[in-house]
């Protein structure tokens, strides 16, 4: 058969379309399937009910095609989001506008999970909507990622605003609970306290038993504080071993029995490295708005009133009273005062003479300290040592008596006398560290003044405080190179027979107050007596201080005393007029009429 040619071709245009709407329907078959396997769709009608879901859809849903197909897309709703938020949503699309945001869904086995949708209405000719089509974006790993960011935040705010020791808020934290408290008074007139803690001798603790000690000392007192915490009751660790409290909704009678309980759970035994022991602690609380006008100031009367708490003898409460802020202005003034007399060279040492019984030895001195004031005239340190209690001050004037007695001893030489020792009043703070010791052998070896014509005179409660290993370290190294240690006002303290058998002591001092009535009193006479029996059958020698009348001289004397002091011998005085106070004395060695 003959084909025309024109026929032909339209056979052959005929078969060229075939092939391509077969190329074009596969690959829409294609775009269609790789769609359906990559992309996150979902079509409902106007209703809600789901007319359409790609394949990526029911995978990330748990549900199959035919499990969606006819229902309601409130199958997939979370409960996460709030009527608002739905209504925003809702809004924005029935008006035809595209929605972008991120919806939180849940999956078939009950598990929650985020994506990022684009709502997109579908608009039919006439310009209405008649149905919807949502496309989503798995944004799992990013909600992730954000919630681990979100933990690591609230890990770092947390680890901000707790002590990692105790697990009690730090004093960042209670400064932000005193701050909101302060702010929100004038609103809710409610006055709060405000205590600050100490534990009492924990220094001592921590040098005798060690770091890790001190560190389970205070994770203790944290754990009893904690037991007795309410919600009236915020209990923080401030750093160190102070603690601070804050008590609301309580008058200051209830507050103060609060408090007292945390006094007494802390009195209770403790076992610190393997002992069972006993602590105690000081408090010192402030009300708001009754003692300050803002936070900083109530912390500052807290601190006024634990202060005092410590000079009461500790193991007690003080409540803030005004006259404490006149003491710490004082003090602050007196401060600034001695050290523009440590500057001036305002500070002086007065000798009083320690005579020897026998009538080989020479006169020793006590070095006492004075300051001639510009307005009050000489003191003595009774009037001036609130003046040292800031450390730093009392290590300058720690130098600077070094400096002016081995000035003064050089005097004497030039002066002709010959003397036994200087004995030399020194406390903790001179053994804080090791530069004290070291001064004092460098001004030895450079003045050519040896070591051995000095006396160190320290107290019995230096061997009982948080500094007691240093001074015992620092006695001993004293005492090796030649200087004497003498025992102050042995019998008025707490030093027991073990300090005397333990350490380098060469002198004990009686107290004045058992030399004052030991001619009248059989009781003191018997004390004075056992204390020199004692020490020289330690090897020790024995000086009695307050020395005034001549029958004091005589008893002592027979009781076997080997030195003298008082003012039966002469007062004070300054380094110049020393010749002459010890040419006048009268002599200690009583002559007695032979029967």
């Amino acid at each position: 058969m003959v084909v025309m040619p024109h026929l032909e071709h339209m056979l052959e245009d005929i078969s060229a379309k075939k092939r391509s709407i077969s190329q074009i329907k596969s690959d829409d078959h294609f775009i269609r399937d790789a769609i359906d396997s990559t992309i996150i769709v979902i079509s409902t009608d106007v209703s809600g009910i789901i007319t359409c879901v790609s394949r990526k859809f029911c995978e990330m849903s748990g549900y199959s095609e035919e499990e969606l197909i006819g229902s309601n897309h409130r199958l997939l709703k979370s409960g996460e989001h709030d009527t608002a938020f739905l209504r925003g949503m809702y809004r924005q699309i029935v008006r035809g506008r595209i929605w972008h945001g991120e919806i939180c869904n849940r999956h078939k086995d009950g598990s929650l999970y985020w994506v990022y949708a684009s709502i997109v209405p579908h608009i039919c000719e006439r310009g209405k909507i008649n149905g919807y089509t949502s496309i989503w974006f798995d944004i799992a790993a990013r909600k992730l990622l954000e919630e681990e960011l979100r933990a690591s935040k609230e890990d770092l705010e947390r680890l901000a605003s707790i002590d990692p020791l105790t697990n009690l808020e730090n004093r960042r934290r209670f400064q932000e609970h005193i701050s909101s408290l302060v702010h929100e008074y004038p609103r809710t007139k409610r006055e709060f306290h405000l205590a600050l803690l100490d534990v009492d001798r924990f220094k001592e603790a921590h040098n005798t038993f060690g770091h890790p000690a001190g560190d389970d000392l205070l994770k203790m007192v944290a754990t009893r504080l904690r037991a007795i915490a309410d919600e009236h009751l915020l209990i923080s660790r401030l750093g160190g071993d102070e603690f601070g409290l804050i008590l609301t909704a309580c008058s200051s009678e209830q507050a103060n029995a609060v408090l007292e309980a945390a006094l007494e759970v802390i009195r209770q035994p403790m076992l610190i490295a393997g002992t069972s022991r006993r602590y105690s602690a000081s408090l010192g609380f402030a009300t708001f708005p009754m003692h300050a006008e803002d936070g900083a100031d109530l912390l500052k009367a807290a601190g006024l009133a634990l202060h005092h708490a410590k000079m009461n003898g500790r193991d007690c409460i003080e409540s803030f009273q005004p006259q404490f802020r006149d003491v710490a202005e004082r003090r602050a003034l007196l401060l600034a005062e001695v050290e523009g007399g440590l500057r001036q060279g305002a500070f002086e040492f007065h000798y009083q003479p320690i005579v020897p019984v026998a009538e080989h030895n020479p006169v020793s001195l006590e070095a006492l300290m004075r300051w001639r004031h510009p307005q009050q005239g000489l003191l003595s340190p009774a009037g001036f040592l609130e003046g040292f209690a800031d450390q730093q001050v009392r290590t300058a004037f720690g130098t600077y008596m070094l400096k002016k007695v081995f000035g003064d001893v050089a005097a004497f030489q030039t002066y002709g006398l010959t003397i036994g020792r200087v004995a030399l009043n020194l406390t903790s703070s001179d053994f804080q560290s090791d530069a004290f010791l070291d001064h004092f052998f460098n001004l030895s070896a450079g003045t050519g003044i040896p070591l051995s014509s000095f006396c160190a005179e320290v107290t019995e409660g230096m061997f009982l405080g948080a500094n007691q290993k240093r001074v015992e370290w620092g006695l001993h190294r004293l005492h090796e190179a030649g200087v004497e240690i003498a025992l102050d006002d042995f019998g008025t303290g707490f030093a027991s027979l073990t300090h005397l058998r333990q350490l380098p002591i060469d002198r004990l001092k009686i107290d004045r107050s058992f030399v004052a009535n030991m001619v009248l009193s059989n009781e003191d006479q018997a004390i004075v007596r056992g204390v020199i029996d004692i020490a020289h059958g330690l090897g020790a020698v024995v000086t009695a201080e307050g020395v005034e009348t001549v029958e004091q001289v005589e008893l002592l004397t027979d009781l076997g005393c080997d030195m003298l002091q008082g003012w039966y011998f002469g007062k004070a005085c300054a380094a110049e007029r020393l010749p002459s106070l010890l040419s006048a004395m009268p002599d200690c060695r009583i002559r007695r009429p032979e029967v």
